[in-house]
């Protein structure tokens, strides 16, 4: 029977120390001989193969993970100083009352400029958990393979926000693969299901990722 069964504060300062890990260390180059990409990668980058044992350990299991911009250097953050990025996106609100057979939704702006000043070291964009497998649940969210990504799906939260901030950049596979990093710690199974789910919540809150928010309905 799945129960609280760990103190949340503490498995928050766990997931904390973890080192943030740069994203490439779940991607495989994708290249054919002659320079050119594989039409199936135009990125030139896919996840790496569940079985690859240069993935960290743990990476198959559930757990909660958290995706990073890391600021570990001087020009780190020069792509938020860049005109085409926008520093604010907008998500869709409820949906707007009283117009009969309208389909209308208020639209939200979320300005960033504020947050990116509050946050010290590396930058916090989405907290998640997954019950069973982190590095699927994180290739859904990248969806790297594609060098501009516009398809909206229920799994792909880190891509869809890094690209309306950067909805002018011609390739926003490569600003994830230079700037993105990741950090996880495992909870595995049915047995971890309230631990997970409150963690990722606590997280949430904590360390207030760019794109975890979530207009109410």
């Amino acid at each position: 029977m799945a129960s609280l069964t760990q103190d949340i504060e503490l498995l928050f300062n766990q997931l904390e120390l973890v080192k943030q890990r740069p994203i490439t260390d779940i991607l495989d180059r994708i290249q054919n001989k002659d320079g050119t990409f594989h039409k199936r990668y135009p990125s030139g980058w896919k996840i790496k193969n569940s079985n690859d044992t240069l993935l960290p350990t743990g990476i198959n299991k559930g757990g909660v993970y958290v995706f990073w911009w890391l600021n570990n250097s001087n020009e780190s953050l020069e792509p938020f100083n860049w005109k085409m990025c926008s520093r604010k996106y907008t998500l869709q609100g409820k949906k707007i009352s009283g117009q009969s057979g309208s389909d209308d939704y208020h639209q939200v702006e979320i300005e960033i400029s504020d947050r990116l000043e509050m946050y010290k070291g590396h930058i916090p964009l989405y907290v998640g958990k997954s019950a069973d497998n982190i590095l699927k649940r994180m290739s859904l969210h990248l969806q790297i393979n594609q060098s501009k990504y516009r398809r909206k799906s229920t799994s792909d939260q880190l891509r869809r926000g890094i690209e309306r901030l950067f909805m002018q950049h011609p390739n926003t596979a490569d600003l994830i693969v230079n700037h993105v990093g990741y950090s996880f710690i495992n909870l595995h199974g049915k047995d971890e299901v309230v631990n997970r789910f409150y963690l990722e919540d606590y997280a949430i809150g904590k360390l207030m990722p760019l794109f975890n928010i979530d207009i109410e309905r």
